[in-house]
């Protein structure tokens, strides 16, 4: 009896040691159950046999480029406006040809773009974590339920001189 419960405990660990979890840590970042940094195209390949998944990561992965492009792109723009608008104040002074008042309207608009880039980027960055996160609680999920662990299971009834069985196929 105690053979068969060790048999049965063994086999059904095989189960668990198949499903591969990963873990989320911040930024982005995947690892696996060793705690080990897996990269984009490792995750892609673990992925590739759920389509909604593997779409949600790439969206998540799209997302943190496009927050990381505003989040840079952003600062520079309002420093670049800031300078600008200051420089063109000074200009007017220097230049005793310079008639009228000096054209601020484009350091105003590229402070604006510089500014709003900042605003859009808190969204885009709190998105694309929390997209990340629900593909690797429903990765978890998936393979903690066991679907589409095996492509197909068989089983066989087998006979021959010795006696009767049964055959479980996993593939």
């Amino acid at each position: 009896m105690i053979k068969r419960i060790f048999v049965l405990i063994i086999f059904f660990s095989t189960f668990q040691s198949y499903s591969q979890k990963i873990v989320y840590k911040s930024n982005g970042n995947i690892l696996d159950s060793e705690r080990e940094k897996i990269t984009p195209n490792q995750v892609r390949e673990l992925l590739k046999d759920n389509q909604q998944l593997l779409a949600d990561y790439n969206i998540g992965r799209t997302k943190k480029t496009v927050g990381n492009i505003l989040l840079i792109s952003g600062p520079v723009l309002l420093f670049t406006g800031t300078m600008a608008y200051v420089i063109s104040g000074f200009d007017q002074g220097m230049n005793p040809e310079f008639e009228g008042k000096p054209n601020k309207s484009i350091p105003i608009i590229i402070m604006g773009t510089g500014l709003a880039a900042l605003l859009i980027t808190i969204p885009v960055k709190i998105g694309f974590s929390k997209k990340i996160k629900n593909v690797v609680t429903d990765y978890n999920n998936q393979n903690a339920i066991g679907n589409k662990q095996f492509e197909s299971t068989k089983v066989d009834l087998i006979t021959n001189s010795n006696g009767v069985g049964l055959r479980l196929t996993l593939k």
